[in-house]
């Protein structure tokens, strides 16, 4: 059996997870539901900063998951509003 071996990664500096964690915004005004895409939202672009993409392209995408929580959160809490109205 072959010996296999685990490469682990570098820990992420804290400026990364501060830009990745400014989704987190949204559960000042969210709530549960915010709170949640929140979440969801860091976890994915701590593996963005993670992955081999350029500098440039992390960016993007780390705002566009952001923005893309967002907007989930404001669709469902306008059909909630709506249904409740």
């Amino acid at each position: 059996m072959e010996n296999v071996e685990t490469l682990e990664k570098a820990p992420l500096p804290k400026k990364a997870h501060l830009l990745a964690g400014w989704p987190l915004l949204l559960i000042l005004v969210g709530g549960a539901i915010g709170g949640a895409f929140a979440g969801l939202a860091y976890v994915i672009n701590i593996k963005i900063y993670q992955s081999s993409l350029s500098k440039m392209q992390k960016i993007l995408a780390n705002l566009l998951c952001g923005m893309s929580a967002i907007s989930l959160w404001w669709f469902i809490a306008t059909w909630v509003q709506s249904t409740i109205s």
